[in-house]
C-alpha cells in the first residue's frame, strides 16, 4: 500500500482544522458572503522513482564488419544503423600471452568477463568448458545482489560456457535456443518485458549461413532479418522506458569474431578475423574511428588503439556502477565511455625472473599522474604521458611459480594485466654442460655451431634465407618460418652416423610459437604421417600441447599433453637411452614450471633412431620437409623460434636441464 505523501496528509489536517474553527451558527447565518475563498492547495507530486540502469547486450556472430558497413551504408541494416558504430579487434595481441583463437567461444568469453584468454583460458571451440574468470554476471551479483540477469544464446556451446554462472546464482534465466534465433529474440523479449536487469542475446544464424554458403544473397537476406530482430528489441526498451522513465537502458551490439574469405570461422590471427563490429546507443565510443579507408587491408598494430572485444564487459559494468574499485581493477579492456582509456597493456617477465616490464598504449588525453598498482598495491606514480615501468620491488619466500596482478590507471581509466613470475633460488650456469657438447646455435643474428661439431642449418629449399627475432631468450631467436612452398622450412644437418654412433644423446633448445597450429612437427627426422615411421619426433598439437615420439621397427613410445605457454620461450629436451631402453621429456614453462616424464621405448628398434631420410632433422617440419604442407592437421605457413640449440652425446641430469631453463645464461656463456 502506498504511504500517503507528509505534504498531503497536512494540507488535510489544516483545512479539517480551519472549517472546525469558523463552524457554523445555528440559527442558520451563514457568515460574511464576500470573505475570500480558502486557497488552492497546489498539487502534489508523488517522489520520482530512483534510476534504475539497465543493458540490453546483443551478439551477432556472423555478422563481418564489412557486410555491416555496407548494410549500414545502403540502408538495408537499419537498426544497427540508428547506433554509434565502429571498427573494433579481437584475439587478443598477436605474439603476445593474450593471443587467442579467433572463434566464438574464446571470443564470447573475452566479451563476458573483458579478458583474453591467458586469463579466461577458453582456446578452443570444445565443448564443456568453463571460463576461469569471473564473469559480467558474476561481477554484476557481486556490486548488486538484487538484480537479474538473463542470457538466451542461439549455441548449445556458449548457453554451456555459463552454465556455471547460472549453477552459482549468477545468471537467474538461462535459454539455450539450439540454433533457434527466432527463439532468442523471444525470450530477450520476454525479459525485457519482465524487468530483468541485464539482458544478453546471442544470434547466430548469420555464421551459420556464411559457413554453409559463402557470403551469397542468402547470407545478405539472414543479416537484415537479424537487424529486423534487433530494431524489435530496440523498439521493446523504447516501450519499456515509456512506461518507466526512470529506466537508463544501455544498448550494445557486437560481434565476437570475423570470418575467414570463405565465410568460415578459421580461427586464423588474420585481419578479417580479427575485425569486429562495435554499436551502442551512446553517441561516443573512446577510440572508435570511422575512418576505414585507413584500416582496410592488412593487420596493423596501429589497430591496438582502437576498442576490442574486452572493452565491451567493462564498459557494460561501468554503467551499472559494478566496475571493480581502482586499485583492484582487474580487467584487460576498459569502459568505452570515459575520455581516457590505457590499451594494450601488456607484461613481459625478465628471463631472469627478477623484474616485470609493462608497457601500455594510451587513448585520450593525459588525466594526472598514471598510478601503478601490483596485487592492490600501488608501486609507482609516472607522468601521465609515459607507457612503460619496469617493476623489480617484488620478493618471494617459497620457490615456484608466482602470479602477479599489475593494474595501471589514470584517472578514472584503469586496465590490468598478470605477469607469471618463477622464484627458485639461484641457479648457477654447470660448467659440467660443456661435456659432451657436440653442437651448439646460439643464433645471436647466425646459423653457427660455435661448438664446431659439423653441425649446419640449412633451407630445405635451398633458397630461403634465415631469420632473426628480436627479444629472444638472450638476445635475438632464430624464427623459422615454414613458407608456403612444399619445400620451405629449415633443417639442422649433422654428421653422417652421428644418431647412430652413440648409444645416448640429448637434444635441447629454447622454444617459442603462438601456438595455434595443431599436428606440427617441431623437431624431427621421420616421416611424420605416421608416429610408427622410424625416427623422433618433437611436436606441437591443439592445447597447446607437447608430443615427443620415437620409433622403430614397426614399434613406437611416446610422451604427450605437456601443456605450454603461446608466445613465451620454454626450454625443451629430449634424451634417447639405447642401452636403457628410455625416452625422456623435460619441459620448463614460466607460467607452469618445470617438469619431467620418462618412458620406456620397450621393442622400439633405436637402430634406426636416425630416421630414413639423411642425416639432418628438420625444424618447424618433419625429416622429409614437406608434412606442413601436405599433411598437418593445420596446414601452410608457420612460425616457430628457437634459441640455444644443443646436442649432447650424454644424458643430461635433471639438474643440468633445470641449470639451462633457469640460470638466465646461455650455453655459449660457458665459451671462452
Amino acid at each position: 500500500m502506498r504511504t500517503m505523501d507528509w505534504r498531503r496528509w497536512c494540507a488535510v489536517l489544516l483545512a479539517t482544522s480551519a472549517l472546525a474553527g469558523c463552524g457554523g451558527s445555528d440559527d442558520g447565518d451563514d457568515g460574511d458572503a464576500s470573505a475570500p475563498p480558502p486557497p488552492t492547495q497546489p498539487p502534489v507530486s508523488e517522489p520520482a522513482a530512483p534510476r534504475a540502469d539497465k543493458v540490453l547486450f546483443i551478439g551477432v556472430d556472423g555478422l563481418t564488419y564489412d557486410a555491416m558497413r555496407r548494410g549500414v551504408a545502403d540502408k538495408s541494416l537499419a537498426n544497427i544503423g540508428a547506433l554509434a558504430a565502429t571498427r573494433a579487434w579481437t584475439g587478443g595481441v598477436t605474439g603476445d600471452v593474450t593471443q587467442q583463437p579467433t572463434l566464438s567461444a574464446p571470443g564470447w568469453a573475452t566479451l563476458l568477463t573483458g579478458q583474453w584468454a591467458d586469463v579466461h583460458g577458453v582456446r578452443s571451440n570444445a565443448a564443456g568448458q568453463a571460463m576461469k574468470a569471473a564473469s559480467l554476471f558474476q561481477r554484476i551479483k557481486l556490486a548488486h545482489p538484487d538484480a537479474r540477469t538473463a542470457g538466451a544464446f542461439n549455441s548449445p556451446l556458449l548457453a554451456g560456457l555459463v552454465g556455471s554462472d547460472r549453477d552459482a546464482g549468477y545468471l537467474q534465466a538461462l535459454t539455450d535456443c539450439a540454433g533457434v534465433d527466432d527463439c532468442v529474440a523471444s525470450q530477450a523479449r520476454d525479459r525485457i518485458t519482465e524487468g530483468y536487469d541485464v539482458v544478453v542475446a546471442q544470434f547466430g544464424a548469420p555464421e551459420r549461413a556464411a559457413s554453409d554458403n559463402g557470403f551469397t544473397a542468402n547470407y545478405d537476406a539472414v543479416i537484415r532479418q537479424t537487424d529486423a530482430a534487433i530494431g524489435v528489441l530496440a523498439r521493446q526498451i523504447a516501450e519499456r522506458r515509456a512506461a518507466h522513465p526512470n529506466e537508463n537502458w544501455l544498448m550494445v551490439v557486437a560481434s565476437s569474431h570475423g570470418l575467414g574469405k570463405t565465410g568460415v570461422a578459421d580461427g586464423l590471427p588474420l585481419s578479417a578475423n580479427k575485425t569486429i563490429f562495435l554499436a551502442s546507443n551512446p553517441p561516443t565510443l573512446l577510440g572508435g574511428s570511422a575512418d576505414d579507408a585507413s584500416f582496410d587491408g592488412a593487420w596493423d598494430s596501429n589497430w591496438y588503439a582502437l576498442p576490442s572485444a574486452a572493452d565491451v564487459a567493462p564498459t557494460m559494468l561501468a554503467h551499472l556502477g559494478a566496475l571493480p574499485a581502482t586499485g583492484q581493477y582487474d580487467m584487460a579492456g576498459t569502459p568505452l565511455s570515459e575520455a581516457l582509456a590505457l590499451r594494450r597493456l601488456s607484461a613481459r617477465t625478465s628471463m631472469d625472473n627478477k623484474s616485470v616490464t609493462l608497457s601500455w598504449v594510451r587513448v585520450g588525453e593525459p588525466d594526472g599522474q598514471i598510478v601503478v598498482s601490483r596485487d592492490g598495491v600501488e608501486v609507482a606514480r609516472l607522468p601521465g604521458t609515459d607507457a612503460a615501468y619496469t617493476d623489480s620491488g617484488f620478493t618471494f619466500d617459497t620457490e615456484g611459480v608466482h602470479t602477479l596482478t599489475y593494474t595501471v590507471s589514470a584517472g578514472r581509466a584503469s586496465s590490468a594485466t598478470h605477469a607469471s613470475v618463477v622464484y627458485a633460488k639461484p641457479v648457477p650456469l654447470l660448467a659440467s654442460l660443456r661435456t659432451g657438447l657436440t653442437m651448439l646455435f646460439p643464433f645471436e643474428g647466425n646459423v653457427t655451431d660455435i661448438a664446431a661439431g659439423g653441425g649446419a642449418i640449412t633451407p630445405y629449399d635451398g633458397v630461403q634465407a634465415p631469420a632473426f627475432a628480436d627479444g629472444g631468450v638472450f638476445g635475438k631467436m632464430f624464427k623459422n618460418e615454414r613458407g608456403s612452398a612444399a619445400l620451405g622450412a629449415f633443417k639442422l644437418d649433422y654428421p653422417a652416423g652421428m644418431l647412430d654412433s652413440v648409444p645416448v644423446f640429448t637434444i635441447g633448445f629454447w622454444y617459442q610459437s603462438d601456438g595455434t597450429a595443431n599436428d606440427r612437427s617441431i623437431l624431427g627426422n621421420k616421416d611424420y604421417n605416421s608416429g610408427g615411421n622410424p625416427g623422433i619426433t618433437i611436436a606441437q598439437w591443439a592445447g597447446p600441447e607437447l608430443r615427443f615420439n620415437v620409433a622403430g621397427g614397426g614399434a613406437r613410445a611416446d610422451i604427450n599433453g605437456i601443456k605450454f605457454t603461446p608466445n613465451k620461450p620454454v626450454y625443451i629436451a629430449m634424451t634417447i637411452d639405447k642401452p636403457a631402453k628410455m625416452m625422456t621429456a623435460y619441459v620448463y614453462d614460466s607460467e607452469i614450471g618445470f617438469l619431467r616424464r620418462n618412458v620406456t621405448t620397450g621393442s622400439v628398434n633405436l637402430a634406426q633412431v636416425a630416421g630414413l631420410f639423411g642425416p639432418h632433422i628438420g625444424l618447424n617440419e618433419d625429416g622429409k620437409g614437406t608434412y606442413g604442407i601436405c599433411c598437418a592437421g593445420t596446414k601452410g605457413p608457420y612460425t616457430m623460434n628457437f634459441d640455444d640449440l644443443a646436442f649432447w652425446s650424454r644424458a643430461l641430469t635433471e639438474t643440468e636441464v633445470k641449470s639451462l631453463a633457469l640460470s638466465g645464461k646461455s650455453v655459449s656463456d660457458l665459451f671462452p
